[in-house]
């Protein structure tokens, strides 16, 4: 697993890719209920200074689910039926961010002055990521893994 800045040094035009697509834009989160079930919910990732976060409500039954098991799914949302813009989707694993001068840096970038600080914030690690871009009849897939994932 790596940091976002990783994978996009190793692969630039794929993390561009991505980020048009996830980086302050609805996206879906899955997570691994306690009964090994899925749980998916919407989030609105955002990439800041290489790295990958997402914040929740402390009481989001997510929350629970990363604390526990921290592997996940990020899926971006689709603009319409036809796939039109393409699909970004990404797995790896959740590390919360406790540490109050990284918590602080981390979401200057998503909260205004006088807004609830209540937030759990959790920074997303990289293990492989796939895009899927679609053109007519023609569908482009690329794929990228972190080494030793």
């Amino acid at each position: 697993m790596v940091t976002w800045g990783a994978f996009e040094k190793e692969a630039a035009d794929l993390a561009s890719f991505g980020r048009e697509r996830i980086d302050r834009r609805v996206s879906f989160l899955a997570t691994i209920r306690e009964d090994g079930g899925p749980r998916v919910h919407p989030v609105t990732p955002w990439i800041s200074d290489g790295h990958l976060y997402v914040r929740m409500y402390p009481t989001s039954p997510k929350v629970t689910d990363l604390r526990r098991d921290a592997r996940f799914a990020l899926h971006s949302m689709m603009d319409n039926d036809d796939g039109i813009g393409g699909e970004f989707a990404l797995t790896g694993g959740a590390s919360e961010i406790v540490d109050p001068d990284a918590r602080s840096a981390a979401m200057a970038f998503v909260e205004s002055p006088g807004r609830d600080r209540t937030f759990v914030l959790f920074e997303f690690g990289v293990d492989e990521v796939v895009s899927t871009s679609y053109s007519g009849d023609a569908t482009e897939r690329r794929r990228w893994r972190a080494e030793g994932s």
